[in-house]
């Protein structure tokens, strides 16, 4: 019985997360675009101005006897006003986010699916550190998880420090408050 139950799932999340990573962007620009909207909307009531940076890393691997550079992780770091644990784990939900309500749509990001459709649309794991007053959390979607059932619910944020490697590409003073989303295991980025 519950094997024929699980097969009639409203949302199955092998076939939702795979759905959802094929809809919504036409490129990488696109999906980063997503991202930088987010930080530059986060920043308006406590930056006179919002700092974003996008930090590309690549490496260098052997194909067929010649070398290449492909692009290895992407992240993006902001100044903005950052998250606290339960505002990062809604983020990271789909179709969940702060500006729901209707005195709250005032400007982009109304609808609770850009950080993560942006992310999973181009690539297999999203990892996120959110600060504010010195205080960061850290948590993640890995699809190859949401896919096995493994992961069914966004990882509650546990404290967590930004890592060193990170902290040491972002050009920015990091502050009391910001947010890193970092994207690896690459396999959608096309410009």
């Amino acid at each position: 019985m519950m094997e024929n139950q699980m097969q009639h799932e409203i949302l199955p999340p092998n076939l939702a997360i795979s759905s959802m990573r094929s809809s919504g962007y036409r490129d990488s620009a696109y999906a980063l675009a997503e991202l930088i909207d987010n930080s530059i909307q986060a920043g308006l009531d406590i930056n006179d101005c919002t700092n974003v940076e996008v930090i590309c890393i690549d490496k260098v691997e052997l194909v067929a006897d010649r070398r290449r550079q492909r692009m290895e992780q992407v992240a993006v770091y902001d100044n903005a006003c950052g998250m606290p644990a339960n505002i990062l784990r809604i983020a990271l939900q789909f179709g969940n986010g702060s500006h729901k309500t209707s005195d709250k749509q005032n400007g982009i990001g109304k609808f609770g699916m850009g950080l993560p459709n942006a992310s999973i649309s181009q690539c297999c794991r999203v990892d996120v550190w959110s600060w504010q007053n010195g205080q960061c959390f850290y948590t993640y979607l890995d699809v190859d998880e949401i896919s096995s059932g493994a992961l069914r619910e966004v990882p509650e944020p546990k404290p967590s420090a930004v890592p060193e490697f990170w902290k040491k590409l972002i050009r920015d003073r990091i502050g009391a408050h910001g947010t890193l989303v970092v994207w690896s295991r690459l396999d959608r980025i096309r410009w």
